[in-house]
């Protein structure tokens, strides 16, 4: 008899600063190359951000409905109100999951992996 294991991982991705659209540009490449391990599932930490650019929130949306598409998803934690009310103004209101915790947002994930 043969066994198959197939673990999924989440990848946690730790952003710092302001984040402009060449750093969108950026981590759009590297949630990219996540997917093409076949790693679905992101969590986005904005704790240690203080702007981000609001053009560059399409190119993340774009990311998360493509991992969406494989049966993943992008959560992002610890984003603070400012961060968050950037995400509302940007017209992604409802779009994305924010979570207070690397914790909260991996369980949302069970019901996936």
């Amino acid at each position: 008899m043969a066994v198959a294991t197939k673990t999924k991982k989440v990848v946690i991705l730790i952003l710092k600063g302001d984040i402009d659209l060449e750093d969108i540009l950026a981590l759009k490449g590297i949630i990219t190359s996540f997917i093409e391990k076949e790693n679905f599932f992101f969590i986005l930490d904005f704790s240690k951000v203080t702007h981000i650019n609001v053009s560059g929130i399409e190119y993340l949306n774009e990311r998360k409905e493509r991992v969406r598409n494989l049966g993943g998803d992008i959560k992002i934690i610890c984003a603070n109100d400012y961060i968050s009310n950037l995400f509302i103004y940007a017209g992604y209101c409802g779009e994305f999951e924010f979570f207070d915790s690397e914790e909260e947002a991996i369980k949302k994930f069970e019901n996936l992996i």
